[in-house]
């Protein structure tokens, strides 16, 4: 008797208030979903940058509070001695190649 009820109201009501869709429901409603994935991959970016930044900021914290000492004590002496910063320009020229073949490796295979 309940289920007979239900059904007369919900009928009556559908005809009394018919629903249409709008002509471009499918276009819509692809934008929709579009934006929405489009939302879900910047969030998982910026998750995985932050990720990263954490996992770089606690492995320096770690590397200075458990070597902080040995590092300072080293660099005084590097410092001290004349020929200490005799590497510095290869370290550097070594440093800026890695950095430049990293960036055209990353432009080459972005797609992969």
């Amino acid at each position: 008797m309940t289920d007979n009820a239900l059904r007369k109201a919900l009928t009556q009501q559908a005809e009394e208030h018919p629903m249409r869709l709008p002509s471009n429901f499918a276009y819509t409603t692809l934008r929709r979903i579009e934006r929405e994935q489009k939302a879900r991959e910047r969030r998982e970016k910026i998750v995985a940058i932050l990720t990263i930044a954490a996992c770089t900021i606690v492995g320096i914290a770690a590397i200075v509070w458990f070597y902080g000492a040995a590092l300072k004590s080293a660099i005084m002496v590097m410092l001290r001695q004349p020929e200490g910063l005799s590497f510095l320009p290869a370290m550097t020229f070594c440093a800026l190649f890695l950095l430049l073949f990293n960036l055209y490796l990353r432009r080459k295979f972005a797609d992969y």
